[in-house]
């Protein structure tokens, strides 16, 4: 029996089409509540985004947010936090001060890149495209580093971080985290928090990060548009976000 779902960001819950949650996946989790089925938010996004593009909606009961470097419950309380090396970390701010790449920084409170985010197409209608301001490292724990930019760019740097690992999520987004990290590990912590077993959860993705996430769960969702990794590693694909996925999958499974 499913008691809790979690949900991917971009491309999943968030379309960046209509640049909103469609309003059939909307009504597909408001059915899901009223059935008493915990709702979760799993994410490379910082809860800074997470609420600048999902606002109050839907109240969700709990968030893996940073690729499970941060989880946080329904009250937005930190109940896990995974920081990066600091070795790692001292890798990572030097690259960063070089300016040769543009780097985004996360910390538990704020996000901040090197250089000016660079546009690409009609950003202004795009809430996703919300540039963190450029700043200087202030010495706080990092606990993702994001850029746009393809892996082979990232080979001066990834090899030196012995602790990471890095992800894809969309358009050539890359994000580094800890070695232990990634969306499941942030989801055991919540499974814990809630008293919920593995067995009873359901998961939605699109992305590369979304593969362990959609391996781990008891029915692994990838959406119509997903990744061919995302794709393979789902129990089921069901349509594009645009099409009604996420209602599509919830009455295949007779959720809704």
């Amino acid at each position: 029996m499913i008691k809790a779902i979690f949900f991917d960001i971009d491309g999943t819950l968030y379309s960046h089409r209509d640049y909103r949650i469609p309003e059939s996946a909307l009504c597909a989790l408001r059915l899901l509540r009223e059935q008493g089925i915990l709702l979760f938010i799993s994410t490379g996004r910082h809860m800074i985004m997470i609420e600048h593009l999902l606002g109050s909606q839907i109240p969700f009961d709990g968030y893996v947010s940073l690729t499970g470097q941060i989880c946080l419950n329904r009250e937005k309380q930190i109940i896990y936090k995974n920081p990066i090396y600091r070795t790692d970390t001292e890798k990572i701010v030097e690259f960063f001060n070089r300016k040769t790449l543009p780097l985004t920084l996360m910390e538990e409170n704020r996000r901040y890149a090197n250089l000016a985010d660079r546009p690409a197409g009609n950003v202004s209608k795009n809430p996703a495209a919300f540039p963190p301001p450029v700043e200087a490292y202030q010495g706080g724990a990092i606990y993702q580093v994001s850029g746009f930019f393809g892996e082979e760019e990232t080979g001066e740097l990834l090899p030196s971080l012995t602790h990471c690992k890095y992800a894809t999520w969309r358009n050539g987004a890359i994000d580094i985290i800890s070695a232990d990290g990634g969306k499941t590990a942030g989801i055991k912590r919540l499974l814990e928090y809630y008293h919920l077993d593995e067995d009873s959860i359901m998961a939605f993705g699109d992305g590369d990060n979304d593969v362990d996430m959609l391996e781990f769960a008891r029915i692994g969702v990838a959406m119509g548009n997903g990744s061919p990794k995302a794709r393979e590693a789902a129990d089921y694909i069901t349509t594009d976000i645009d099409l009604d996925g996420i209602s599509h999958a919830l009455k295949h499974f007779g959720l809704i």
